[in-house]
């Protein structure tokens, strides 16, 4: 059997109690056609994922998990501002970290297939001045990954579109409920077992 990674925000790990997350959707909707595994964290911003990857693999491979194929987003994160001030990750920045992380991914896991997953959209008129994301720039930044992804060669799951067609299933101005999670694992499973094919 296939075995999948899923490396993502709070979008894919969750916000409990509220949201779920997409990935423990995807786990069962897989079940009997694919393994997923997944770091037991919210995988944050990209700069917390180049960190953190030898690790979240070096404990792949003490199991000798071999993964066929890697699901990643990140940029919710990145496009963050706090307190009113510039989003956490500008966005040429933020490319670049992308940029290393697909090489990363690609030396720890030389044969896996990668999917790169555009960051959802965000409800802002329940934001906070201190705590804010707009959805222009989230565009901004999806284009530019995407513009990224596609000199690489990486298939682009765009979860984006999606989300601003369900944006009755959010249970905040960020996260997904339940209806809305299986939507977006629905969007993955289809994007993964397409790619694995």
């Amino acid at each position: 059997m296939k075995n999948v990674l899923l490396i993502g925000d709070s979008i894919r790990f969750g916000a409990p109690p509220k949201s779920p997350g997409y990935g423990v959707y995807v786990k069962k909707m897989l079940e009997g056609r694919a393994n997923v595994y997944a770091p037991n964290e919210n995988c944050r911003f990209a700069q917390y994922t180049l960190r953190n990857l030898y690790d979240w693999e070096r404990k792949l491979r003490a199991d000798n998990v071999k993964i066929d194929l890697v699901h990643w987003n990140n940029g919710l994160w990145d496009v963050l501002h706090v307190n009113g001030d510039d989003a956490l990750t500008p966005c040429d920045v933020y490319v670049e970290f992308l940029r290393r992380i697909y090489n990363k991914l690609k030396k720890l896991f030389p044969e896996a297939k990668i999917v790169f997953a555009l960051s959802t959209g965000v409800i802002e008129e329940m934001g906070s001045p201190d705590f804010m994301r707009y959805n222009s720039e989230i565009e901004q930044y999806n284009a530019a990954a995407k513009a990224l992804m596609d000199t690489l060669g990486v298939p682009v799951n765009d979860l984006y579109s999606i989300s601003r067609e369900i944006e009755d299933t959010h249970c905040d101005w960020v996260h997904f409920g339940e209806e809305g999670s299986k939507i977006l694992a629905e969007a993955v499973v289809k994007k993964i077992l397409t790619e694995l094919d």
